[in-house]
């Protein structure tokens, strides 16, 4: 990944370090073990972050910051606090539970082109979260897993699980430290351009730990921040040389960010960012060569915020990605990326977000996919309780090495009923259209989901 080498998804994928409020020692005993041990957000690591969709809550707070830098509040993140579980009270930490039933159709579970097959689709995702509730400092645990079963095609049924921290040690009035650690199992969808009809689901384990640090200085502010990611598929002793399969797979992906800002003046600052990371595979790809490359990233960027109307930011590059197989051509090209909110009313907002990435691929002969995404979407607040959300986004995909590309399309009409603190109810309609040119895959899907959430 080149562009957002750190930055992966909308949310980010920086924490930030914390210490215990019970005392200075216990503090620095908390501080020394987070920094040896971090614990992360599996969200942070996607194999195919273009097929994300859009979450149906608010998405929770961002832990890297303080209380009162919460600002830029769009439909989705405002805050409903009559409407927040009251969770339980341990000393002072917050413990919150949450329990999720789905029921879901698919009219093309396996995203094939021409052989369709539908089915249903029922999940249980229990989680739980225990969260400070502290002046200074914050730290966030939790676990939670998602059950899935299918009433025809047993063999798609999968057990997600992950276990997750994220923590912020505060230092001084303007600094911070932030880091994370998690261990997640998942599996890889259907609709993932690595996927292959004829053969079982892909499934992995990838354990993350990443680290920080940020300060700011009058009106500059820096921020260093680096991690380390190791990708681990489930071996089903199957080798085929037209694929990279199971251990073919497994890699360490290694990480680091570098970023200056400048406020210009309130509401304006301009930042320049460097990133660098490193894919070392643990195996040979087939025919004995080395998927193994490293990469760099140049970017000039702004980021605004005028009152609570228009914020976020958007930047422009330059990246580059090396290859140490010469089978493998080097890629380089313009690198870009923004992450721009608009809210025209108090109840509405529009998001636009856009970004270039280089991506991971099976195919032996590419070095990987070069994934261009645009996307928007309008969130309204309907009812106080009610919001209702649609959107599309586009992406195109360009093999490296080969002659053909993929153009996905993707829309989607979602709602989250909040009856009250405990319950809420959440829809989503999803469809894809996938278009594929010189050999790349075809296929449409209609997607229907019904949520059911418990929250204490």
């Amino acid at each position: 990944m080149v562009t957002e080498v750190v930055k992966n998804g909308p949310s980010g994928s920086e924490r930030a370090f914390t210490a215990l409020a019970v005392g200075p020692l216990a503090r620095m005993l908390l501080a020394g073990m987070l920094l040896l041990v971090a614990v992360t957000d599996v969200h942070a690591v996607e194999l195919n972050p273009e097929l994300r969709l859009p979450p149906l809550d608010g998405g929770g707070s961002d832990i890297t910051r303080r209380p009162e830098q919460q600002r830029s509040i769009t439909a989705r993140t405002r805050p409903r606090p009559e409407l927040e579980p009251l969770g339980v009270r341990i000393g002072s930490l917050q413990l919150t539970t949450e329990l999720g039933m789905r029921a879901g159709y698919n009219d093309n579970l396996f995203a094939a082109e021409d052989r369709k097959e539908s089915d249903f689709l029922y999940t249980f995702a229990p989680r739980f979260e225990l969260r400070s509730d502290w002046s200074r400092h914050e730290i966030r645990v939790g676990a939670d897993a998602v059950q899935a079963r299918h009433q025809d095609f047993s063999g798609e049924d999968y057990d997600d699980w992950r276990i997750f921290a994220d923590t912020r040690l505060d230092v001084g009035t303007q600094g911070a430290l932030f880091g994370q650690f998690s261990v997640s199992r998942g599996h890889e969808t259907r609709e993932s351009p690595n996927s292959i009809a004829d053969r079982e689901m892909a499934e992995y384990l990838v354990s993350q730990a990443t680290a920080g640090w940020s300060q700011a200085m009058g009106r500059f502010e820096i921020r260093l921040a680096g991690g380390v990611a190791d990708h681990d598929f489930e071996d089903r002793g199957v080798l085929n040389d037209s694929f990279l399969l199971d251990d073919n797979r497994d890699r360490v992906a290694v990480t680091g960010e570098g970023r200056l800002r400048y406020a210009i003046m309130p509401g304006y600052g301009v930042f320049v960012r460097g990133a660098y990371n490193r894919q070392k595979y643990d195996d040979l790809g087939p025919g004995g060569t080395t998927r193994d490359s490293s990469g760099i990233a140049y970017d000039l960027g702004l980021d605004l915020e005028i009152t609570d109307l228009i914020f976020g930011d958007a930047f422009v590059g330059y990246y580059r990605q090396r290859y140490e197989d010469s089978n493998f051509e080097d890629r380089d090209g313009l690198g870009l990326g923004a992450n721009l909110y608009w809210n025209p009313t108090t109840l509405s907002t529009l998001h636009l977000r856009a970004r270039r990435s280089v991506e991971e691929t099976i195919l032996p002969t590419a070095s990987g996919y070069i994934a261009t995404e645009i996307a928007l979407e309008l969130q309204h607040e309907l009812l106080r309780n009610l919001l209702v959300l649609a959107g599309t986004s586009v992406t195109n995909r360009d093999y490296q090495g080969l002659s053909f590309q993929e153009d996905l399309w993707q829309y989607h009409l979602a709602a989250n009923y909040m009856l009250n603190r405990n319950l809420s109810l959440r829809w989503r309609l999803g469809y894809r259209d996938q278009q594929g040119d010189g050999g790349g895959r075809s296929y449409t899907q209609t997607f229907v989901e019904q949520h059911l959430v418990f929250r204490f």
